[in-house]
């Protein structure tokens, strides 16, 4: 069993004995961003985050997590400044080459977590290509979202488009790592969400074309994220309105969720085409 859990922190000697000794060991890769989270939430919100998600599944599996980076792919975030984004070849090389390396060790199973919206795709391509060239098994396992708590988010996006830097990002700031927001920059702040109110009244999921409206919306949105909030956040509800219990909640019922999905694909045997690979 380990004692510490993230790469950077072992030695070469007690990583060589994880991977002797641990069962189909599993590395968990971490990315995120370094971008503008509007006035009052830290420009590493994103990659913070899911260094957390990370440590504590890690813990909970006796897994080794690593963050090969803080900047994700932000280039919408530019035109605020403290924003650094790499471009999308960028962010495939550091994963692939992460993965690789890794690969090259012995590693066959990685579980990818992604706390940035903006590297979805990048995400996702890069799993496909990993699988295919190292011959390992990628997962970037997603969920609970039958919970109450996911519920009342997914609720939140779908009324007031809240995410980025909204109710839903400092709630989990406020638990994660409450020191670095500064709540007191929000003194007096109003929506700055810019858009024809055409397009913001498609933000009703009680309509009943609203499976239509909202792609409508999406369809709708601008580049880069000045053009339509000059404050960065995203949304017409209040960052104030913070919950942080339900922050918390959401936490634990998503590591519970990795953890548990870790557990089961490791009682899978790694399929033939994974096999001698390396």
């Amino acid at each position: 069993m380990l004692s510490k859990f993230w790469l950077h922190e072992l030695t070469r000697p007690a990583f060589e004995e994880w991977l002797e000794n641990e069962p189909d060991p599993v590395i968990i890769v971490g990315v995120g961003s370094l971008e503008q989270h509007g006035p009052h939430l830290p420009l590493g919100t994103d990659s913070l985050t899911i260094r957390e998600y990370i440590h504590a599944v890690a813990k909970r599996t006796n897994s080794v997590c690593v963050h090969p980076c803080f900047p994700g792919y932000s280039p919408h975030h530019m035109g605020f400044k403290g924003t650094i984004t790499f471009r999308e070849s960028t962010l495939i090389a550091v994963l692939m080459d992460t993965l690789g390396s890794l690969a090259n060790h012995g590693i066959k199973r990685f579980v990818l977590m992604n706390g940035h919206g903006g590297n979805t795709n990048i995400v996702n391509l890069t799993i496909q290509l990993a699988r295919r060239e190292f011959k390992v098994m990628v997962a970037a396992p997603e969920g609970p979202a039958d919970t109450d708590t996911a519920r009342a988010r997914i609720n939140r996006q779908r009324k007031h488009w809240d995410v980025h830097s909204g109710p839903t990002e400092t709630s989990t700031a406020l638990h994660l790592f409450p020191d670095l927001v500064e709540m007191g920059r929000l003194e007096g702040w109003k929506p700055t969400l810019n858009m024809h109110p055409d397009v913001i009244g498609f933000l009703n999921p009680e309509r009943e074309d609203y499976a239509l409206a909202g792609q409508v919306f999406r369809a709708c949105t601008e580049p880069d994220t000045h053009h339509f909030t000059s404050s960065g956040i995203y949304g017409n509800n209040d960052p104030r309105d913070a919950d942080t219990d339900e922050a918390t909640a959401r936490f634990h019922e998503k590591v519970d969720f990795i953890v548990d999905f870790i557990r089961m694909w490791k009682a899978v045997p790694i399929p033939p085409a994974f096999r001698n690979c390396t």
